[in-house]
C-alpha cells in the first residue's frame, strides 16, 4: 500500500531507524534478526507501508520483548501509523485510513509493553475505525445508486445498519438511496420504459419492510407500487406479442426476457419466450447461408 505521506516525517523515522539500529543491533543477542527486520522497517515505512511496518516491529518486539530501545522503535511507529490514520481519514481517504485503524485496533494487545505512554488510547482507534467504515459504506450506496446498481446499493446500507444500527449517517443515506431510487421508478414509468421501471417496482416492493421507520419523501405505498408493477408487466406482455404477431421474434424475446427480469416465475411468458426461440431457431437453421430472418417472420397466434 504505497500512499504519499510527508516527507519530513518519513525521513524523521528513518533516522530515528537508523539512529537506533546500531544500539539495538549492539544489545540484541541476534543482531542480523534486529538488522533485518529494521531494514525492512525503514522500506516499509518510505513506501508509506504502515501496516507492514507494524507487523514488522511485533514480530521483533516478540523475539526480544525485554529489549527497550526495540520497544520504543514500536511505539514510534505505533505513535505515527495513528498519525497517518487520522491525515487519511481527515482527507477522505477512508479505505486507506481503515486499514490501519483496524490493524492497530487488532494489535492493541501487543502494546502491553507501552500501551500507558501512548498519547491515545484504544477507544480512539476503535472510533476512527467506526467513523471509516460507515463513511465507506455510505459512499458504496450512493456511488452504486449512481450507477443504477439499485439492489446494490439497498444491501450495502441494509447491511451496514446491522453493524451500526441506529447510525444517522447511515439511516439518512439510506433514506436518500431509497427516494432516488423512487425517483427513477416514476421517471422510467413515465417514459413508457417498463422494463426499467418493472425492476425499481419489484425491488421496492421486496425491501418494503426494509424501509419500515425511514424518513423518506418518496410515496412508498405497497398497493400503489403493485399497481406500477402490474401496469409495466401487462405493457411488455402485450409488447412482446404484438412484436411476435409482426414476425419480429427476436425483439419479442427481448421484451419478455425484460418481463422476467422482475417477474421470474412468469411460466406463461417462460413458455411464450421457449416458443418465439424454438421458431427463431428452425427459421435461421433453413435460411440460406445461416441468414437470419427471425426479424419478420408473421405470426398468427398468442405463442403456446
Amino acid at each position: 500500500m504505497n500512499r504519499s505521506r510527508s516527507r519530513t516525517r518519513i525521513l524523521r523515522l528513518i533516522a530515528l531507524f537508523l539512529t537506533a539500529l546500531a544500539v539495538v543491533a549492539c544489545a540484541s543477542a541476534n543482531k542480523t534478526t534486529v538488522k533485518q527486520v529494521s531494514a525492512e522497517t525503514m522500506r516499509s515505512l518510505s513506501e508509506g507501508d504502515y501496516q507492514k511496518a507494524l507487523d514488522l516491529q511485533k514480530r521483533l518486539h516478540r523475539k526480544e520483548p525485554g529489549n527497550k530501545k526495540i520497544i520504543a522503535g514500536y511505539a514510534a511507529i505505533v505513535e505515527e501509523a495513528k498519525k497517518a490514520a487520522d491525515v487519511d481519514r481527515s482527507r477522505k481517504s477512508f479505505g486507506p485510513a481503515a486499514g490501519i485503524y483496524r490493524t492497530l485496533f487488532d494489535d492493541w494487545g501487543d502494546f502491553s509493553a507501552f500501551a500507558a505512554k501512548l498519547t491515545f488510547k484504544k477507544g480512539e482507534v476503535e472510533a476512527g475505525l467506526r467513523a471509516c467504515r460507515i463513511s465507506l459504506n455510505d459512499l458504496q450506496g450512493r456511488q452504486n445508486v449512481a450507477a443504477g446498481a439499485y439492489d446494490k446499493a439497498l444491501a450495502v446500507y441494509q447491511g451496514a445498519l446491522k453493524d451500526y444500527p441506529g447510525d444517522e449517517t447511515l439511516r439518512e443515506g439510506y433514506a436518500r438511496a431509497v427516494d432516488e431510487i423512487k425517483a427513477a421508478g416514476d421517471r422510467a414509468l413515465a417514459a413508457k420504459d417498463f422494463a426499467s421501471a418493472g425492476k425499481i417496482e419489484s425491488l421496492l416492493i421486496r425491501n418494503l419492510k426494509a424501509f419500515e421507520g425511514l424518513e423518506t419523501h418518496a410515496a412508498l405505498n405497497g398497493d400503489e407500487l403493485l399497481k406500477a408493477l402490474k401496469l409495466c408487466s401487462s405493457n411488455l406482455t402485450n409488447s412482446g406479442l404484438a412484436e411476435y404477431r409482426q414476425g419480429n421474434l427476436e425483439r419479442a424475446i427481448q421484451v419478455w426476457e425484460g418481463l422476467l427480469a422482475f417477474e421470474p416465475g412468469n411460466a406463461e411468458i417462460k413458455k411464450a419466450v421457449e416458443t418465439a426461440k424454438a421458431q427463431l431457431g428452425k427459421l435461421r437453421s433453413v435460411a440460406p447461408g445461416g441468414q437470419r430472418d427471425g426479424q419478420n417472420v408473421r405470426g398468427d397466434r398468442r405463442p403456446d
